[in-house]
C-alpha cells in the first residue's frame, strides 16, 4: 500500500519540468570547519516575477551536518548565505515528509477498513502528535511557509553563531524539560536557581522535525495552528508566534524584519526533489 500511495501522491501533486536553472548561494570563505556549499538545481516554470514561480529545488544528496559548525569567522553576508545553505535542505526535507504523512492520513480517512500497517502508521503519529482524531491529526501535520522556519532559526541562533547551534545542532533555542533528551546545559539558570537545558540533536533535520512537532502540539501555539489553516501569508502567521518568546510583539517584529530584509519568502516556493522523496519517504 505504501508504494501505491506514493505513486498516487506523486501523480496528484505533479512536477512541472519546463526549465532547469542553476542557482548557487555563493562561495563560502574557505575555513577548516565548514563543509563545501551545495549547488541547488531548480526545476520549475519561468515567470517574470520570481516570487510567483513554482520552483522545485533538487537536492540529490542533501547535506546532513553532524559535526560542530562555526560561522563566526565569516562576514555577515557570507554567514547568512552559508547558514541558509545549511538550513534549507533540512527544512525542505522535513516539510516534504510531513506533507506526505498528512496526505496519507487524509487518504486513510476515506478507507472503510484499515489494514494492520495503516493502523500502525496512524498509531505512531497519534502518539507523536497527541491526538486520536484523524481530522485533528491532519491539521497538526499541516506545514507552513519555509520563510518562517528560516527566520526563526536565524533569529534564535544569531545566523548560526549561537553556542547551542554550534554544539547541539539546535537553531531554534528549544528547551529540554526531560532528562531523557540529549541536551546541553545553558550558561545562565533561571531565577529559581534550577539548571536549565537546551535540546541537542544529531543533525539539523532532527532539529527541524522537533521544531515542527513542538509547534504542532504545544499548548501555547494553538492560535498559530488555527491561523495556519486560514492563511499561508508568513507576515500574518507570525503574529501568532508572539508566545514563542518572552519578548512577545517585539519578537514578532524582529521576525518580520528578518523575513522582509532577507527576502526569505522567495524560499516558500521551493520543494525538495521528487527523487529525494522517492528514495527517503517510506
Amino acid at each position: 500500500m505504501e508504494r501505491n500511495f506514493w505513486i498516487k501522491y506523486m501523480r496528484r501533486i505533479g512536477l512541472p519540468i519546463l526549465l532547469t536553472v542553476v542557482f548557487i548561494f555563493g562561495a563560502c570563505k574557505p575555513t577548516s570547519n565548514i563543509k563545501p556549499s551545495k549547488n541547488l538545481v531548480l526545476v520549475g516554470k519561468s515567470y517574470k516575477n520570481f516570487q510567483r514561480a513554482n520552483y522545485i529545488s533538487e537536492f540529490n544528496n542533501p547535506e546532513t551536518y553532524e559535526d560542530s559548525i562555526s560561522l563566526d569567522s565569516l562576514s555577515i553576508t557570507e554567514r547568512k548565505k552559508e547558514f541558509l545553505n545549511m538550513m534549507l535542505p533540512a527544512v525542505l526535507a522535513v516539510k516534504a515528509k510531513l506533507d506526505f504523512d498528512r496526505q496519507k492520513v487524509l487518504f486513510l480517512e476515506t478507507k472503510k477498513e484499515l489494514s494492520p500497517l495503516d493502523k500502525q502508521f496512524l498509531n505512531k503519529l497519534e502518539i507523536k502528535y497527541k491526538t486520536k482524531n484523524m481530522d485533528v491529526l491532519a491539521k497538526r501535520l499541516q506545514t507552513f511557509p519555509v520563510s518562517i522556519v528560516l527566520a526563526q532559526a536565524a533569529l534564535e541562533s544569531g545566523w548560526g553563531t549561537s553556542r547551542f547551534f554550534q554544539e547541539a545542532n539546535n537553531p531554534f533555542g528549544m528547551w529540554s524539560f526531560s532528562d531523557s533528551h540529549a541536551r546541553v546545559q545553558a550558561l545562565v539558570s533561571r531565577d529559581s536557581g534550577k539548571k536549565v537545558y537546551l535540546r541537542k540533536f544529531k543533525n539539523l533535520e532532527a532539529a527541524v522535525t522537533a521544531y515542527y512537532t513542538m509547534l504542532a502540539t504545544g499548548r501555547t501555539f494553538q492560535e498559530f495552528r488555527n491561523m495556519k489553516m486560514k492563511t499561508d501569508n508568513p507576515l500574518k502567521l507570525i503574529q501568532a508566534l508572539n508566545t514563542y518568546s518572552e519578548r512577545g510583539s517585539a519578537y514578532v517584529s524582529d521576525l518580520a524584519s528578518v523575513i522582509t530584509f532577507n527576502n526569505l519568502d522567495k524560499y516558500d516556493n521551493f520543494e525538495i526533489s521528487a527523487q529525494y522523496l522517492a528514495d527517503n519517504i517510506q
